[in-house]
């Protein structure tokens, strides 16, 4: 029996421009067995370590910008989106900054939590 886990993505998007999403530092879409941690970064920001997509030693990382006083809520959204049931398309998107689609359209931003206000950073080893 196949764990649902294993068939579940976060989606994290940082450019705001569809145009600028050519590299893995722009997007990834990570699959939540691979999260190692999700902690603090600073007051504002918080930060989800999965193993790295290279097979390298040290894991890569999201940064999402978070409002102030809501790391708890925010991290409790994250997890409750791990735990999803098997019912789920097996895609979450935590959050994707574009707001100017490949045609030069706009739209919001969309985040998995009203408190997440960017995704700040990808980093892949």
């Amino acid at each position: 029996m196949k764990d649902s886990k294993y068939d579940h993505y976060f989606y994290f998007r940082t450019v705001a421009d569809e145009d600028d999403d050519d590299d893995s530092a722009a997007s990834v879409m990570v699959p939540v067995g691979k999260i190692q941690g999700i902690y603090a970064a600073s007051t504002t920001a918080i930060e989800l370590a999965y193993e790295s997509a290279t097979n390298q030693p040290v894991c890569d990382t999201v940064q999402l910008a978070v409002t102030a006083g809501k790391m708890k809520k925010v991290i409790h959204s994250l997890v409750s989106a791990i735990n999803r049931g098997p019912h789920h398309d097996g895609v979450t998107v935590v959050a994707d900054d574009v707001t100017t689609d490949f045609d030069g359209t706009t739209r919001s931003a969309v985040y998995l939590d009203s408190d997440i206000t960017a995704c700040s950073g990808i980093t892949v080893s």
